[in-house]
């Protein structure tokens, strides 16, 4: 039997499997959340789960019940163990089926097993990302690069798109800078018109506070009254009157 025929034999096996026998191991915990992956390592105090993009370690005391079942983790794992290192079309289709699956890592890994064998796969570059550049596959970033692209928050652009967008930014925090600026203003001249009022409100009072002047309304008067009796010269003595006989 040929390679291609074997492969083709075991991943319709695979496939008329039961469903349990797709099924992971289940970690439930206490605290209500749940653990799918495959148990790699399990003690009296702790437990390891293999979730495929990586391994999870929970404190055997916060575990509630383990389920045990076949994970897709294992059966990647059985499947790559048949394929050959040279087996290009094997290793694609374990790939895809990985990404089928949730398995990120494992998907990239078996891609990578054929760019190291056929490294002008355009299945396998364009899985990954490559980019094809003056014929040859470069990663994308290599790619961007080479042709005048900067990274600029994540995402690739020109230089002038990304000049274009921090000038704009600058423009911006001008105009707040300068509407704050101009708010601050206003409440100043708003404070110190406030307190302007406050004071003529208490020059006021304490005019009114000092009482009105008795020549108030008669005209004027003397501006300071005196404090001391009055002395008046004493008069002459009178003479009497000689009645006429």
């Amino acid at each position: 039997m040929t390679t291609s025929r074997r492969r083709a034999l075991a991943f319709l096996l695979a496939g008329l499997l039961p469903c349990c026998a797709a099924s992971a191991d289940e970690v439930y915990l206490k605290s209500g959340g749940q653990l799918s992956g495959r148990i790699v390592s399990r003690t009296a105090e702790k437990v390891v789960v293999d979730i495929g993009a990586g391994q999870i370690t929970v404190r055997a005391s916060t575990v509630l019940r383990i389920e045990e079942g076949r994970s897709a983790l294992q059966e990647y794992e059985e499947r790559a163990g048949q394929l050959a290192r040279g087996d290009v079309d094997g290793w694609i289709e374990l790939a895809k089926w990985a990404e089928g699956h949730g398995l990120g890592t494992q998907a990239t890994e078996a891609y990578n097993r054929v760019l190291a064998v056929s490294p002008d796969d355009p299945r396998a570059n364009l899985a990954l990302g490559n980019v094809r550049l003056d014929g040859r596959w470069v990663s994308e970033e290599e790619g961007y690069r080479a042709r005048g692209y900067v990274r600029f928050e994540g995402e690739w652009m020109t230089p002038a798109e990304q000049q274009a967008i921090e000038r704009q930014r600058d423009a911006e925090a001008q105009r707040d800078r300068q509407l704050r600026e101009a708010e601050a203003r206003q409440r100043e001249a708003e404070a110190r018109a406030a307190e302007a009022e406050k004071r003529a409100r208490e020059a006021e009072a304490e005019q009114s506070s000092e009482g009105i002047p008795l020549w108030y309304g008669w005209g004027a008067g003397p501006a300071v009254w005196p404090v001391r009796p009055v002395v008046r010269p004493p008069a002459a003595p009178s003479r009497p009157i000689a009645v006429p006989r």
